[in-house]
């Protein structure tokens, strides 16, 4: 099963980190030999069999898009670490994106520069602490005045978005974070979309992505006319030749 990648397309897969026993010798079989390494430094079995899963169906998915075998493809890491594809691929146009919170992993496949950020929001967290360390001074002002029932939701719908954002410029913690206003924004659209325009002058815009309850996510792309899929698991079975 292929899919149609256009210009003004971000496909988004959201799967399961905690894949059976079979499926997960398939992945951890179109590994390189120093994912494997990586895999096996894990002191946990359940982060390493995580870490496999991550990264070969984020193999998997690329090669299908790429009509190349998935064990084929080379990654090497842009500004802040961001990946990117490397070799004869990074010439195809093909932009890709990924977070991963707990047994769930999101990946963002694009024709343009794109992030993506995923958080399991059943935790307990120091948002005030958090908030007032990576957000500027506007932001931080409408943070405290947002009612302190509704606080964590408000907390997780930010972090969300200023990840999903650095992740999409390669940008660091903290005083970069500041510079980029995009949390309890006046007047917001219906979609919840806000723009911003990066030191360079470039036009990106990010949202909220909602999702199945105690979970949520945010999606950066550069541009403002992209549109966005969300992938169901069975089309990623589909997708990846699976019947499980």
């Amino acid at each position: 099963m292929s899919q149609i990648l256009t210009a003004d397309d971000i496909h988004l897969w959201l799967a399961d980190l905690d894949q059976p026993p079979t499926p997960l010798l398939e992945l951890a079989a179109i590994l390189t030999a120093d994912e494997q390494e990586r895999a096996a430094r894990f002191r946990f079995p359940e982060h390493q069999a995580r870490f496999i899963a991550g990264r070969g169906l984020l193999r998997e998915l690329l090669g299908g898009y790429l009509n190349r075998p998935a064990a084929a493809l080379r990654f090497s890491q842009g500004s802040h670490g961001k990946p990117q594809l490397a070799g004869e691929e990074a010439a195809a146009g093909l932009h890709f994106n990924l977070a991963h919170s707990g047994h769930r992993v999101l990946y963002a496949v694009a024709r343009r520069e794109v992030g993506v950020d995923l958080e399991e929001t059943d935790r307990s967290v120091d948002d005030a602490a958090i908030i007032h360390r990576v957000c500027g001074l506007r932001e931080w002002a409408a943070f405290q005045s947002v009612p302190p029932a509704q606080r964590q939701k408000a907390f997780f719908a930010c972090w969300t978005r200023k990840e999903a954002i650095a992740k999409a410029l390669g940008a660091g913690f903290a005083s970069e974070w500041r510079t980029l206003d995009v949390c309890f924004q006046d007047g917001e659209p219906p979609d919840g979309r806000t723009r911003m325009r990066d030191p360079s002058g470039r036009e990106w815009s990010l949202m909220n992505l909602l999702l199945e309850p105690g979970w949520i996510g945010a999606l950066a792309a550069v541009g403002a006319g992209w549109r966005y899929q969300f992938l169901s698991p069975i089309e990623l079975n589909l997708y990846l030749n699976r019947s499980d």
